[in-house]
Parts: structure tokens; C-alpha cells; sequence
């Protein structure tokens, strides 16, 4: 038999539970009517205590994800930014820690005059932080577990890579200046290239890493992300090295993405 009050008084609850939702996120102020006044409190203004510590919450919550970010526009701007992102993108996940999630496309589509920089910048720190977050892998790919392939196998060799493992393709050199901003020192002039840089990211133990790609090495290690065997990157790699030494380019990149603990499985 179905407990009709049980049903109802659950389905009250809820959307009770949405109308606050609604009214934290700034999309309705409907919940202001369920809210009763009292002598010494209005019911806007008891409301405006959890409104405003809601928000105080989440700025701080995006004050560590986005740390450098907030030391370059400065504390009093970061928060008033972090305002306007809450307005065009309200919290929708139960974890603080996703409220940054469009804060890059924010930046991109902002009045800003230096949005391009401050976009990347953005991206580069948001991709640490989705690097130290990644899953812990059982097992590490080594040098010696390398020696042991049989050589007749190596044409068909596939990669796996550690869950941390990303790249992101920058025109500006937030990189170094993220760095300086982190160690608090003397921070290089910003400057952007024609073409963009690929930074490879990953976490090597609990640390997040990061180096830059030249051309060769940006296209191999995304074909081999996305399966290419080796002979497929001695292919490849034939663009820009010479046919007797590709092998041993693409050895030697192997070699490097193993010593720096990105390969867990072939």
C-alpha cells in the first residue's frame, strides 16, 4: 500500500530543496515567500546571509583553483569576475570542485582586453589541477620492462597512457609565467606566437609536469594516444625525420615518455 502523505510530503520537500537551490544560484526569488519575517530579521535579509556565504564559498573554492589567475587580475577583480561567471554559469554539480569548469570559455568570450592571455592561463592552471586529480595507476611502464619486449614485436606495439596524461596547444608562454606567478618571481614579458606550442601535462607520483613538444613529438605521442602501433609512428614521423634514423627517433621518444612515467601498459 503507498504512503500517499509520505509521497507528498517528499515531493514538498524537494521542490522546496529546489526553490533555495534556485534562489543560491541566482536564478529565482521565489523562495523569499517561504521565508517568514520576524521582528528582528526581515526574510530577504536572512536569506542574504546564506546568499552571500554561498558565494563567499565559492569564490574561495575558485581562489585555489585558479590561484595564479587571481594573483595577476588581483584579488578585488578575481572576485568581482568570479560574480559575473556565476551569473552566466550558476553551480549545477553537488562539488565546489567543477564550479570552474567553464571558467576558460568565460575568459574567451569576455571585454577583458587581454582575454587571449588570461584564457590560456586560465586553461594551463585548470589542467594542472584535472592532472593531480586523475587516478592512480596499479602499475608504471619501466626501462627494464622495455628491455624485455621481444624485438620482433615492437611493429605492432600500442601504447597506454597514465589517466593524467593531456596536452594543451598555447600561443602565449603562460607556462613560464604561471611558474613565476607560483614562486612568486619576476615574471617574464607575455608574448604570443603564430603558431601554438603543444605543453604536454601529466602527474608524475604527486607532482603535475609539464614540457613543451617540437612538431614531431606533438603529433607522435597524440597518434599514439589515440592507438597508433609503431610502425605507424616510424610512418608518420618520416614528415619531418630522415628514413634511417626514424626508428631510432621513435625509440627515442619512447624511451623519454617511459622515463617520465606516461606509458603504463604496451
Amino acid at each position: 500500500m503507498t504512503d500517499t502523505h509520505s509521497d507528498d510530503h517528499g515531493s514538498e520537500l524537494h521542490q522546496l530543496q529546489t526553490r533555495f537551490k534556485d534562489y543560491l544560484t541566482g536564478k529565482s526569488e521565489d523562495f523569499e515567500k517561504d521565508i517568514i519575517s520576524t521582528e528582528d530579521a526581515l526574510a530577504e535579509h536572512r536569506l542574504g546571509a546564506y546568499y552571500n556565504a554561498y558565494r563567499i564559498r565559492l569564490i574561495n573554492s575558485l581562489a585555489v583553483d585558479f590561484e595564479c589567475l587571481q594573483k595577476e587580475i588581483g584579488e578585488e577583480d578575481f572576485e568581482l569576475m568570479v560574480l559575473d561567471y556565476l551569473k552566466l554559469y550558476p553551480s549545477e554539480n553537488p562539488s565546489v570542485r567543477w564550479v570552474g569548469t567553464h571558467m576558460v570559455e568565460f575568459l574567451q568570450h569576455s571585454d577583458r582586453p587581454e582575454k587571449e592571455f588570461l584564457s590560456e592561463l586560465a586553461e594551463f592552471e585548470w589542467t594542472q589541477g584535472l592532472c593531480f586529480d586523475s587516478a592512480d595507476s596499479k602499475q608504471i611502464f619501466t626501462l627494464e620492462d622495455m628491455a624485455q619486449v621481444d624485438p620482433e614485436s615492437w611493429p605492432q606495439l600500442t601504447f597506454k597512457f597514465h589517466e593524467s596524461v593531456r596536452w594543451l596547444d598555447l600561443k602565449w608562454n603562460v607556462a613560464p609565467y604561471w611558474a613565476a606567478l607560483d614562486k612568486n618571481e619576476e615574471l617574464p614579458a607575455k608574448h604570443s606566437d603564430d603558431v601554438p606550442t603543444r605543453w604536454l601535462m601529466w602527474r608524475k607520483g604527486m607532482s603535475p609536469n609539464w614540457r613543451s613538444l617540437d612538431i614531431a613529438e606533438a603529433w607522435a605521442i597524440e597518434a599514439a594516444f589515440n592507438g597508433a602501433d609503431f610502425a605507424e609512428l616510424c610512418e608518420g614521423l618520416l614528415e619531418w625525420i630522415g628514413e634511417e634514423s626514424v626508428a631510432m627517433t621513435a625509440a627515442g621518444l619512447l624511451k623519454q615518455w617511459i622515463h617520465d612515467e606516461l606509458i603504463i601498459q604496451l
